[in-house]
């Protein structure tokens, strides 16, 4: 038995124990400083501090001292009601055994290989209130170590423990919880520090953005991905002006860097002196219901687009006819002629485009009716050749230079002539604005190239251009959408859907102030799609 001990030192340390118990803010921190307080206070070879499930009825390991922690918690878990700790929890009383070797009454577990050797043996409850809410025991591999006097400076530590233990399980559930509804949300939730670094995202964070937890955590590319419509650098307006947003719109580039619409609302969160620490941001895919916005919208100008098409078209039709007329009289009265080759082309080309006009106009007419699907086969080298010549006072009045280079000559596509010529020239006319915004560039250049494989003929458009945003690309196609003061956002729609008609699809790469690559790929053979 431990002789004579000094009471005014054990209760002078025992108060400053309690007091550091009292300030600490974790229950790791608790456990180091009980564990301090017996090292200094008594003699022991090992120390152990259970905490009890209720649910299962069963002691679990929160911290040791004098044996591998992890090690312990692999074994079998005591019963309550089961060996001396078990006893303890049940009975909420002490427990002393000044040799377990000798006393035959009470069990107590020896694990000999990995463990100390235990003979004098020590073991109080931790409790709050009139409920057990976990063991505190200590050993020594020496019988008649501890007395009453231990037991009650150990219990007196003990009781304070139990608060901060319980309080560390209420924490612990609290955390669960939240982490449970955090992961049942529907919209995404990334939290981040006071630095911009991601601290926090939820399960439904990770499918709209595409990244785990273990990727990002730690990182700032939270804001390289979240871009508002309004270009607003939301963190640093949030954390700087204290700014909070609601249902802000604008895009999520996922990690395998598709565009999708998103709408952010953000929370901030204050330390104990009201400053800010950490920013909570909101945001759920909006890609669907904007969509369906559009298609509503789109219907609606589409129905008004019709009946203002049907008068358009009446009032340009009546001086296309004497152009028309005009250009096959002079072709005829010159057709024999061997002067004038000049004059001759020049008068082709404004009958066969007044033609190809006339028929552009009942396009219009009959838009939403396949006007777009009309059966033929025409030679893309035949048309681009037409193409550039129609543009080429534009080219050079803009100085763009244009470079061709198809695979074969003969590339056959499934289009009727006047719509591959619409497709081809919309894209031009986008690209010579396109280079002509762009201020930054040297080169100023379109390359058309053309090449087939078995199934597919794929055409690329190439330019030195401004470029398009990322946020952009995914509404190019849209009807009425542009960029342009004196644009109709109908070019790139019309072209779309005659691509769409043959059964092929359009790709776009752009890179700002660089340049934008659109790739046709069109079946050789195959069914057109009839359906927009």
């Amino acid at each position: 038995m431990n002789g004579n001990k000094n009471k005014g030192v054990s209760l002078s340390l025992l108060s400053t124990t309690i007091n550091n118990i009292n300030k600490s803010t974790n229950f790791q921190t608790t456990a180091e400083i009980i564990f301090g307080f017996i090292k200094s206070f008594i003699n022991f070879n090992m120390a152990v501090i259970y905490k009890i499930n209720e649910k299962d009825n069963i002691l679990e390991i929160v911290s040791c001292l004098g044996s591998d922690t992890e090690k312990l918690k692999k074994r079998m878990p005591f019963k309550v009601g089961e060996g001396a700790v078990g006893l303890v929890a049940k009975n909420k009383t002490p427990i002393l055994i000044n040799d377990v070797l000798v006393n035959k009454e009470i069990q107590v577990r020896q694990y000999c290989d990995e463990d100390p050797l235990i003979r004098s043996f020590l073991a109080v409850p931790l409790v709050v209130g009139d409920k057990a809410i976990g063991i505190l025991s200590i050993s020594n591999s020496q019988p008649e170590q501890y007395d009453d006097y231990d037991v009650q400076m150990i219990n007196i530590i003990a009781s304070q423990a139990a608060v901060l233990l319980e309080l560390n399980n209420n924490i612990t559930e609290t955390q669960r919880f939240s982490n449970k509804i955090l992961d049942n949300v529907n919209s995404g939730i990334i939290v981040v520090d006071k630095n911009c670094n991601i601290i926090k995202l939820n399960k439904s964070a990770e499918s709209i953005t595409g990244f785990k937890f273990e990727e990002i955590v730690g990182s700032n590319l939270l804001e390289e991905h979240l871009i508002l419509d309004n270009e607003e650098k939301f963190l640093y307006k949030s954390f700087n002006e204290g700014k909070i947003y609601f249902e802000e719109p604008g895009i999520m580039i996922r990690k395998d860097e598709k565009v999708i619409r998103v709408r952010l609302s953000t929370s901030l969160m204050n330390d104990e002196e009201g400053n800010i620490k950490s920013c909570i941001c909101i945001f759920r895919d909006n890609t669907e219901i904007e969509n369906l916005q559009s298609r509503i919208a789109m219907s609606d100008k589409l129905e008004a687009l019709g009946r203002l098409t049907a008068g358009l078209v009446h009032e340009i039709r009546n001086p296309l006819l004497p152009i028309r007329n005009a250009s096959e009289y002079l072709l005829s009265k010159y057709a024999d002629r061997d002067e004038n080759d000049e004059m001759k082309s020049l008068l082709k080309i404004i009958n066969e485009e007044s033609e190809r006009l006339n028929r552009v106009l009942e396009g219009f007419v009959n838009m939403g009716k396949n006007s777009f699907s009309s059966i033929g086969y025409c030679n893309l080298k035949e048309v681009v050749d037409e193409v550039l010549i129609l543009l080429n006072y534009t080219l050079r009045k803009s100085d763009i230079k244009t470079r061709v280079s198809l695979t074969h000559d003969d590339i056959i596509l499934p289009f009727y002539k006047d719509n591959l010529k619409q497709v081809l020239i919309n894209f031009i006319l986008n690209s010579i604005d396109a280079i002509n915004l762009n201020e930054k560039s040297n080169q100023r250049l379109i390359a058309i190239s053309g090449t087939q494989n078995t199934e597919n003929a794929i055409i690329t458009i190439e330019d030195t251009g401004k470029g398009i945003p990322k946020k952009d690309l995914h509404q190019i196609f849209d009807p009425f959408y542009s960029t342009k003061e004196q644009g109709t956002g109908m070019g790139l729609y019309v072209a779309f859907n005659i691509v769409k008609s043959s059964g092929g699809h359009i790709d776009v790469e752009s890179s700002v102030e660089k340049g934008t690559k659109i790739t046709l790929t069109i079946p050789l053979e195959g069914e057109r799609r009839y359906e927009y």
